[in-house]
């Protein structure tokens, strides 16, 4: 297992191949804007922001998978909005939340199955209120 979200586990076997490309994090520091009579504004740092991940993933039947039944689990988890642990290398990355899920069907049979889809999945980091 080369790692997971959730209930998308990323493998690679004899018998099924699902990996992600294009993986990209993005974090960010948070300011206040503070204004200054007749000069410029003052920022403060307050904080970080968020993570935020993305990346894509080929849901392909020659590669041992049911695009459809894969993306259908994907968007019950884009659904439902809960937080689920991304992991990679065996290593817990944190909690994150997936925010968009962008689907290509790009290929589909003659009886209108979904053969071949690449999706793209945009995830952010989930902290609790505790």
């Amino acid at each position: 297992m080369i790692g997971s979200f959730g209930n998308l586990v990323f493998e690679t076997s004899s018998k099924k191949l699902l990996t992600f490309d294009n993986f990209k994090r993005k974090g960010f520091a948070v300011f206040a804007e503070h204004a200054v009579l007749d000069k410029k504004p003052r920022l403060e740092h307050t904080g970080s922001g968020l993570d935020e991940i993305s990346f894509t993933v080929r849901l392909d039947a020659a590669l041992g998978l049911n695009p459809a039944e894969e993306l259908n689990k994907i968007r019950e988890v884009l659904a439902k909005g809960d937080e689920q642990k991304l992991i990679f290398n065996g290593k817990v990355l944190g909690d994150f939340a997936l925010t968009d899920l962008d689907e290509d069907w790009t290929v589909v049979d003659n009886k209108g199955r979904l053969i071949v889809a690449v999706i793209a999945l945009t995830i952010k980091e989930f902290v609790s209120g505790d």
